[in-house]
């Protein structure tokens, strides 16, 4: 499926582009640190709109273990981790989690292994 059939807002097309990803399937040959990383998905918001718009359509593109669809709590860690970029253990206490299955989640269902910049941001504004 080509990313422009989906229903993605206009701060995310234009940076999918400039990744050079045009077709959903390209999303399995990429990280999501590694998109985390680009300036244009750094916020995170862009990328959790386009995983939400992948898994509307059943598509699990950044799935390490064949593409198991992500549930809505699932969802929900990945935002609070990508977007507001809450600790393991904070995101674990409001899904009711222990804070190393908060990690295997996030690794497991968005091969997220490394610290997203929303989380440096409020590290950095916690340590201020």
């Amino acid at each position: 499926m080509r990313v422009n059939e989906l229903a993605l807002s206009q701060a995310v097309l234009p940076s999918l582009a400039k990744a050079g990803i045009h077709e959903t399937e390209q999303l399995s040959e990429h990280r999501t640190g590694e998109l985390l990383r680009r300036p244009d998905f750094s916020s995170g918001v862009e990328l959790y709109e386009l995983i939400c718009e992948l898994h509307r359509h059943d598509l699990t593109p950044f799935s390490g273990h064949g593409g198991h669809l992500q549930t809505e709590r699932e969802l929900e860690i990945f935002r609070l981790r990508a977007v507001e970029g809450l600790t393991f253990t904070e995101i674990g206490e409001r899904v009711g989690l222990h804070r190393t299955r908060v990690d295997q989640l996030l690794r497991l269902h968005f091969r997220l292994d490394e610290v997203p910049p929303a989380a440096k941001r409020r590290r950095r504004a916690r340590n201020a």
